[in-house]
C-alpha cells in the first residue's frame, strides 16, 4: 500500500505535523510519499497512492481538492486544530484514524467539483475547479454589476447584484449561506445559484439539477471571478463564464469514528454542544 502525505510549504507547523505523521507511518506502511501540495510534480509524485493526507485546515484541503481530485486519489484531510467541515480527523486522532484505514475499514465519500470556464471573444482565457464555490462579483468599484445568467442555454435573468454565487453542495455552508442560500447535504450532486446583494432583481437561491449547466454573461466592468476563494482573475464586460459538474468528484475519505456532517453543523454554525464532545 502506498500512502502520501501532503502539506503546504507556507504552513510550517503542517509541514512539522506532516513529517512527524510520515515517520510514524513507516513503522506500518513501506511506501511513504512526503510531498508538498504546491510542487510542480505533485501528480507524478502521489501517483499509486490509495490515500493522501492532507495536513492543514479546510483552505488546504480546498486547494488539495483542485490538484488532487482529478487524479482520483483519495484525500484524508488532518486538522491541526478544531476540525472543520472539510477536514476528516485531526493531528491527535491521526494516528486512529489510519488505524481504520489500514485495516480497509473506510469508504470514499464523492463531492462535486465545479469547472469553471472563461471565454473572452470566443477564446478560452481561464480554466478552473471549484469544490465551495465559483464566483463573479463586483472589481474595485463599489458598485452593482449585470450578470445575464442562463441554465442549459435558456435565459433565465439578468441580475443588477454586487454578485453571484455558484456553489456545490460542499460549499453550500461557506458563502452561498452567508448571503441567504440554503443548506444542501454535502453529497448532494446539485449546485445553487445565489445571489449577493441583488437590487431590483430576483433574490432567492435557485438549485439546479446535477447536469444542468450554467453561464454567466458579464455586462459590466470592472468584475472579478473568484474560485474557492483562492483563485482571482479579472473579468471584462462580455466574458462569458460558464460553469458545471465535473465529471471526476472529490474524494473523502470516512471512517466510523470520524463525526458526521449534521453533527458538525450543529456545533459549528448552530453552536450546539462542543466539539470535544
Amino acid at each position: 500500500m502506498k500512502l502520501a502525505i501532503c502539506s503546504r510549504t507556507d504552513r510550517p507547523q503542517a509541514i512539522a505535523a506532516a513529517a512527524d505523521a510520515a515517520k510514524r507511518l513507516r513503522a506500518k506502511v513501506e511506501d511513504v510519499a512526503e510531498v508538498t501540495l504546491d510542487a510542480p510534480t505533485l501528480a507524478r509524485d502521489v501517483a499509486g497512492a490509495q490515500v493522501v493526507c492532507v495536513f492543514g485546515g479546510d483552505g488546504t484541503m480546498l486547494r488539495a481538492a483542485r490538484r488532487i481530485a482529478p487524479l482520483g486519489i483519495p484525500l484524508l484531510g488532518v486538522n491541526l486544530g478544531r476540525l472543520g467541515f472539510l477536514t476528516g480527523t485531526s493531528v491527535d486522532e491521526f494516528d486512529g484514524t489510519m488505524a481504520e484505514v489500514l485495516a480497509g475499514r473506510y469508504t470514499c465519500e464523492d463531492r462535486t467539483v465545479a469547472q469553471a470556464t472563461v471565454t473572452r471573444a470566443g477564446a478560452t482565457v481561464y480554466e478552473g475547479t471549484a469544490l465551495n464555490d465559483v464566483v463573479v462579483a463586483r472589481g474595485a468599484q463599489v458598485r452593482a454589476i449585470h450578470v445575464d445568467v442562463r441554465i442549459d442555454g435558456e435565459p433565465f435573468t439578468v441580475y443588477w447584484a454586487d454578485g453571484i454565487v455558484v456553489a456545490t453542495a460542499t460549499g453550500s455552508t461557506a458563502y452561498a449561506m452567508s448571503v441567504g442560500g440554503p443548506l444542501m447535504l454535502p453529497t448532494a450532486a446539485d449546485m445553487l445559484i445565489v445571489p449577493v446583494a441583488p437590487h431590483l432583481s430576483f433574490g432567492n437561491a435557485v438549485v439546479l439539477a446535477p447536469d444542468q449547466r450554467v453561464s454567466l454573461d458579464v455586462l459590466d466592468e470592472p468584475a472579478r471571478i473568484s474560485v474557492d476563494g483562492q483563485e482571482e482573475e479579472d473579468l471584462r464586460a462580455g466574458d462569458r463564464i460558464e460553469v458545471r459538474r465535473s465529471d471526476v468528484p472529490a474524494r473523502f475519505v470516512r471512517t466510523s469514528t470520524m463525526r458526521p456532517f449534521l453533527q458538525l453543523l450543529r456545533q459549528k454554525i448552530l453552536k450546539e454542544g462542543d466539539l470535544a464532545e
